[in-house]
């Protein structure tokens, strides 16, 4: 090789370690909105290893006793069926219509407008009743026994390996759900993890039935809920410590009612009350790749979707997005079935 050649094959090759370099940089930690305009993080190309499994209560069928005991044991409470609570509320609903027809308060084409809304309206009570009966709260509002019952639950996962292989999921750029991959990441970091995060609350759910994952509150609790499991190799280090900041309420509440654009809404939540707060936990949780590892990560990401259901309640903004771009692998769900979380079957309290 010519002595220009060799000196041109070292020019490349430092350019090629500098980007690569650079390209570490932005995945070591969560980036702010400069960061992202300077570069774009390279998709990986493996996908993770998927667990299977059912995992049954009992290896046989209970009597009222074992029923009973289990649920003492597990801190279940039994729920109304919400079919059954229509069928009440439709009952009443029946002997108002009848005693509006006898006193001549309603008209025959208005009758049968009456018995189109109950109709129409069936499917979103029932929907709307089970989402309430599944509802994620302030993680402070938990007593020590619901605690427990969502730690014995993450660790149950976590010794067959589902949890792993769930956690897994995010280390792979390639799905796009950070605006580190450009502007499709940024339309879809809210629905993608919110589909994410249900599935690991489905999961969850598989160990300790009745449970949900709830969220921390991190413009109004300064604390980190260190009182989660914390999973062998997964480090915690002092908050703040490197870096990151936690938004104000203030700066919350400005996100979630006076933003009216879905775009600037998501862009504010992603860069001012998310990526940030990753970065201040400073651990194993502040690494793109590694941050589902630590379950606090799960409570970060259920109050990132609760602000955008208070959003959702106030605008009418969706993601802008179409056709494999819309479909939030590697699921397959689309960016319009996590539009709505009654639809989806859980609530906010």
């Amino acid at each position: 090789m010519s002595t220009r050649r060799r000196r041109l094959a070292r020019t490349q090759s430092g350019r090629s370690r500098a980007a690569q370099k650079q390209d570490r940089l932005t995945l070591e930690r969560f980036p702010t909105r400069e960061e992202v305009s300077l570069a774009r993080a390279h998709t990986a190309t493996d996908r993770p290893e998927r667990f299977h499994g059912p995992h049954p209560m009992f290896d046989h069928f209970p009597s009222r006793e074992e029923l009973r005991s289990a649920e003492a044991r597990l801190g279940l409470v039994l729920s109304p069926n919400p079919e059954i609570t229509w069928r009440r509320f439709e009952r009443q609903l029946s002997v108002l219509r009848f005693e509006a027809i006898g006193k001549g308060l309603i008209s025959s084409t208005e009758l049968s407008r009456w018995d189109l809304v109950t109709e129409r309206v069936r499917p979103w009570f029932v929907k709307l009743l089970a989402a309430l009966l599944r509802s994620r709260v302030d993680h402070r509002s938990l007593s020590a026994q619901a605690r427990q019952q969502f730690n014995d639950a993450v660790q149950h996962a976590h010794v067959d390996g589902s949890y792993q292989g769930l956690a897994a999921v995010h280390s792979d750029m390639s799905h796009r759900m950070h605006s580190m991959s450009g502007a499709v990441g940024t339309q879809r970091f809210l629905p993608w993890h919110r589909i994410y995060t249900l599935k690991m609350e489905d999961l969850l759910r598989s160990k300790k039935p009745g449970l949900t994952i709830p969220y921390w509150n991190y413009a109004e609790d300064s604390q980190r809920p260190d009182w989660v499991w914390k999973p062998p190799q997964v480090s915690r280090r002092t908050p703040g410590a490197a870096g990151g900041s936690l938004p104000s309420k203030t700066t919350v509440d400005n996100l979630v009612y006076n933003t009216s654009g879905y775009t600037d809404f998501t862009e504010g939540v992603e860069f001012d009350a998310h990526n940030q707060v990753h970065n201040w936990c400073n651990g194993t949780i502040s690494t793109p790749a590694t941050a589902a590892k630590d379950p606090i990560f799960w409570l970060l990401h259920s109050n990132v979707d609760r602000m955008w259901d208070l959003w959702q309640l106030n605008h009418t903004g969706t993601p802008t997005l179409s056709g494999a771009d819309a479909v939030m692998d590697p699921w397959t769900q689309t960016a319009g079935d996590a539009e709505d979380v009654i639809n989806l079957g859980y609530s906010y309290a």
